[in-house]
């Protein structure tokens, strides 16, 4: 049965960074996705981002980009129930069966602010189909948070990924102005390592990890 899958990211590319091989697996398997990004990226790179989104997501087959553009590295400076707002508006439209977001201990202030309104937007409602929550994390700020019983990266899913690793890869390269030189996490290099880090942890080539919030069996 076809599904929809919603993916919530902050800035641009951190929708690939994190769930990038899974959503084109999802797609491959005849799924639909729709990326909403929450906020714009660099300021320097604004008069051509909108074209690196569209073009990156294409290439996976993403349906339909929904940008907010709100500003970057700013999200905690506005209501939250606004972002709020905008998202359950955007649930209700395109009735996703899972949506996969930041993680909730993201370094990123940008990254919790996301998490919070997309834990907010999807909350269980009696009267609505439930909706599965999952975090994925993201290369510079997953990993940069300070080690916490509370706030670290807990993988307990995980998804084979070998067989869209060079989708994943070859999307990237449409944001290659926010990608940096090896030894940087966000190097074209360091996202190949981490997925061979987590798929060696399940016995694969290639694979993404995430941490369940909430999964619902229907």
């Amino acid at each position: 049965m076809k599904r929809t899958i919603m993916v919530v990211a902050s800035h641009p590319d951190d929708e690939l960074l994190g769930p990038g091989g899974t959503l084109r697996k999802l797609i491959k398997d005849g799924h639909e996705v729709v990326t909403v990004l929450t906020a714009k990226g660099r300021k320097e790179e604004d008069h051509h981002m909108r074209t690196f989104i569209e073009r990156a997501n294409a290439s996976l087959g993403v349906k339909e980009v929904v940008w907010l553009a709100l500003p970057n590295l700013e999200l905690e400076c506005a209501p939250l129930h606004q972002l709020n707002a905008q998202l359950e508006q955007l649930m209700q439209l395109h009735r996703p069966d899972t949506v996969f977001t930041h993680h909730y201990g993201d370094l990123n202030r940008d990254h919790q602010i996301t998490f919070q309104a997309v834990a907010t937007a999807a909350r269980p409602i009696a009267g609505k189909p439930p909706v599965e929550l999952i975090c994925f994390e993201t290369v510079s700020s997953t990993e940069w948070t300070p080690a916490s019983e509370n706030k670290t990266f807990k993988p307990n899913y995980y998804v084979d990924i070998t067989d869209t690793m060079q989708d994943k890869l070859e999307a990237l390269r449409h944001y290659d102005v926010e990608m940096r030189p090896f030894p940087h996490p966000r190097s074209y290099e360091g996202v190949e390592y981490l997925a061979r880090v987590r798929g060696m942890t399940v016995g694969v080539p290639y694979g993404e990890a995430f941490e369940i919030v909430r999964r619902v069996w229907k």
